[in-house]
């Protein structure tokens, strides 16, 4: 997070009351929304200190903490969660639930807690039920639990099996615990929890999270105003955002560069943000790949299909090749995949790419002239 996007945080007190009402009535909350969007920073910044205020214990959960074993990264994060309980921060009491025994010697008296009475299973789908419940057992008050980026649990092969045994555990834990299951990918998300025969099916109820759209811009215009006398045209703002896909952190890197630059119009800090010399996560994620990433990547920007006879001619023709093969643009699409610049459109079947990130995308379109092959 950049220093304008903490400064300028814009709070969503009343979404975020909603939230926490829902989690500690107990329910099960799917909020889905597009990554970059400031989903993580309202679960952070905003529904965990609120559900704390109101007495709860809220615990965030990064799902893919470890990509290859999101069940992995749950149970790590219910661990984390019981050493938080078990070892309290410098100047902060103890409240122990376990009970208390007296030891004697000399005349002297120890109290201690009895210790675990349950061994921690060795397998990873029985151990996220008894951390669960250890955690239940260290504390009286009620537990909000954050899954993020939970669509990464659907991703892998036991996938079946983790959910399955994360709905167990959570079930039993169901009069105390409240559960809020975030993802940047909707389809994936909704289809934990609605696919029929899903072990998660119907255990969630969806929500689509609220981009941030006028009033923040809004917001931004006041900030811009207060920090420099000059106005922000809010319009404008409103176009830009939706260039980047309404994701605060290029919206505000275009609008700092207005704040460096008085004579800039907010196009003109757009243009720059998009400007291939400018050192960007953009420019760098483009001269970074190959040849026929590259290639690859602007086929799918522009939707055509990659591996059309069309196509296979003007990628040969661009890195200066006789021919393509398919095989070879299948390859550069995989690695693409896995580095996170496509991703599989899966509202028509997963057989179509896009690119994921919607300012590459623009990035992509304000440079339609640059060589494939350097």
């Amino acid at each position: 997070m950049s220093d304008l996007t903490r400064l300028w945080h814009f709070n969503r007190p009343q979404l975020a009351a909603s939230l926490v009402d829902r989690v500690l009535a107990h329910e099960r909350v799917a909020l889905f929304g597009p990554r970059q969007t400031g989903k993580t920073s309202l679960l952070r910044e905003e529904v965990m200190p609120l559900a704390t205020s109101r007495g709860a214990l809220a615990i965030y959960i990064e799902c893919w903490a470890d990509k290859t074993d999101p069940l992995g990264s749950i149970n790590y994060g219910l661990q984390k969660a019981i050493d938080d309980l078990s070892v309290p921060r410098a100047g902060a009491a103890r409240t122990l639930k376990a009970p208390v025994r007296k030891l004697g010697f000399a005349g002297a008296s120890l109290e201690i807690s009895e210790p675990p009475r349950r061994d921690m299973p060795q397998s990873k789908f029985l151990k996220v039920d008894a951390l669960l419940s250890r955690i239940l057992q260290e504390t009286d008050k009620p537990v909000l639990l954050i899954f993020d980026e939970f669509q990464e649990a659907a991703r892998t092969a036991d996938a079946d099996a983790a959910m399955a045994a994360l709905r167990a555990a959570l079930t039993q834990a169901s009069a105390r615990v409240g559960v809020i299951f975030s993802g940047s990918s909707e389809v994936l998300l909704l289809q934990a929890f609605s696919r029929a025969k899903a072990p998660l099916y119907g255990f969630a109820q969806a929500q689509a999270y609220p981009l941030l759209r006028e009033d923040f811009c809004g917001h931004v215009a006041r900030k811009f105003r207060e920090a420099t006398t000059r106005d922000l045209p809010v319009v404008e703002a409103m176009r830009v955002m939706e260039q980047v896909g309404y994701q605060p952190g290029p919206f505000l890197s275009v609008v700092a560069s207005v704040m460096a630059n008085p004579r800039w119009t907010l196009d003109q800090a757009m243009q720059a943000l998009l400007d291939p010399k400018a050192q960007t996560p953009w420019s760098v994620g483009w001269f970074s790949l190959t040849s026929l990433q590259r290639m690859a990547l602007r086929l799918i920007a522009e939707e055509e299909q990659p591996t059309g006879k069309a196509s296979l001619e003007r990628a040969a023709q661009a890195l200066g090749e006789t021919h393509v093969q398919p095989s070879s643009i299948t390859r550069a699409l995989e690695a693409l995949e896995k580095n996170g610049h496509i991703e599989r459109d899966l509202m028509g079947g997963g057989k179509r790419y896009a690119v994921a990130d919607p300012v590459m995308k623009a990035w992509l379109k304000a440079n339609p002239t640059l060589k494939i092959r350097e």
